[in-house]
């Protein structure tokens, strides 16, 4: 049960990370300090195991909302590409508040 605890608790950290960092760029756009800072995280060729734990790092708290962001905005520009971001962000965000009454469900049953 703290092995689930624990995985849980890392997986609910990431999606706030997820949740911060989309946030951050639909206001302020790619050009700003948070996104230049985010953007160094990743390695496009590790040598080490800390270059693989940051792009595991990168990946688990930054990397979707980031290159989601990229790929959006570089297909759509504008306002168009932002209300496109925004819908994914919402899209998100109904299918994990799914997944959570499933997983509370489950929950719910074994525990009774």
């Amino acid at each position: 049960m703290i092995v689930y605890a624990g995985v849980m608790f890392l997986l609910s950290i990431s999606l706030a990370f997820q949740y911060i960092t989309a946030l951050v760029f639909l206001v302020l756009g790619r050009n700003n300090p948070y996104a230049r800072f985010v953007e160094k995280f990743y390695e496009h060729h590790p040598k080490d195991w800390y270059d693989k734990f940051m792009n595991f790092f990168y990946i688990m708290n930054y990397g979707v909302a980031h290159r989601a962001y990229e790929k959006v905005m570089t297909k759509h520009d504008g306002i168009k590409g932002k209300l496109r971001y925004l819908g994914l962000i919402f899209i998100a965000t109904v299918v994990l508040a799914i997944v959570a009454n499933i997983i509370n469900v489950i929950e719910i049953r074994l525990t009774s």
